[in-house]
């Protein structure tokens, strides 16, 4: 799967399970982006920060979104 095509799936479904980070990794350490991939890159960190996208791995640890409430990351 590309990281095109990896991206997509997860802005339809709207989470990140662990094995796609993985897969996230891995696709991120074989070569440089293209101008669409970094694009997409910055949709999916974007959704992530907002809530639109939920990251199995953090739920696990941190509970859910509604047991977060308004405590959204901040960025720095």
């Amino acid at each position: 799967m590309t990281l095109l095509e990896l991206v997509r799936r997860i802005q339809a479904t709207r989470i990140v399970t662990p094995a796609q980070e993985r897969q996230i990794n891995e696709l991120l350490w074989q070569r440089s982006l293209s101008a669409t991939e970094y694009q997409a890159m910055q949709e999916l960190v974007t959704g992530i920060i907002a809530g639109d996208i939920q990251v199995i791995s953090q739920i696990q640890r941190f509970g859910s979104k509604k047991e977060l409430g308004n405590n959204r990351l901040q960025l720095a």
